[in-house]
């Protein structure tokens, strides 16, 4: 089977292309998914949280400060509330901003995290799928590190591209994916059924 994690199982040319797409496609969805949720989801959720109790502090002073000048004359506090809000918008802007800032940083790290989790699992299942392609080409050895080498620094790319896009480092690291599909290509267009053939000579030899 080609999707097979057993490393006993060799793989073909087709197989280890299809597992190289698919697998890139489903981490590249799961690390995009993931780093959009840490850093837009929840850390606008948390900031508007921390901007209504901030506002609601900001206008309560400002209230506040309007009705001790009102000196116990008639207070109209739906008025004065809606004065306040006018009046600390743009102190609160400063604020928001600010919040939104910290709770952007706050959050970055976990971001960071699930997307080194995503490039650990697809670089696991390519290595596996890698040394599969190996054994049916009949390469072992220290040959084939520079074959899983490349299969880690394609897994890289894709599963930190949404980070990379975001900051616009994803021309600066293109040669990550380049060099890992360059590194890839031996293994890749490496002769089939060798690992059969050495089967059935070792077995012919046995009678």
């Amino acid at each position: 089977m080609s999707f097979s994690l057993d490393l006993t199982k060799p793989l073909g040319r087709l197989g280890l292309a299809l597992n190289l797409v698919l697998l890139s496609a489903v981490f590249y969805g799961v690390s995009a998914g993931a780093y959009h949720y840490m850093s837009d989801t929840l850390p606008e959720s948390s900031a508007h949280a921390q901007e209504a109790v901030v506002k609601a502090g900001l206008v309560e002073k400002a209230v506040a400060k309007a009705k001790a000048a009102a000196k116990g004359k008639a207070f109209d506090v739906k008025a004065a509330t809606a004065q306040a809000e006018a009046a600390v918008a743009a102190d609160f802007k400063k604020q928001a901003e600010e919040i939104h800032h910290h709770a952007v940083e706050g959050w970055a790290p976990f971001a960071v995290f699930l997307l080194i989790l995503s490039a650990t699992f697809l670089a696991g299942f390519l290595s596996v799928y890698v040394q599969r392609r190996a054994n049916d080409a009949g390469l072992k050895g220290l040959w084939i590190f520079p074959n899983h080498l490349g299969a880690w620094a394609l897994a890289g790319y894709v599963a930190f591209y949404p980070f990379l896009s975001a900051h616009g480092l994803r021309n600066a690291w293109a040669p990550a994916f380049i060099v890992g599909l360059v590194l890839l290509l031996p293994v890749l267009f490496a002769g089939e059924g060798h690992h059969d053939h050495d089967h059935d000579h070792g077995h012919s030899h046995s009678h």
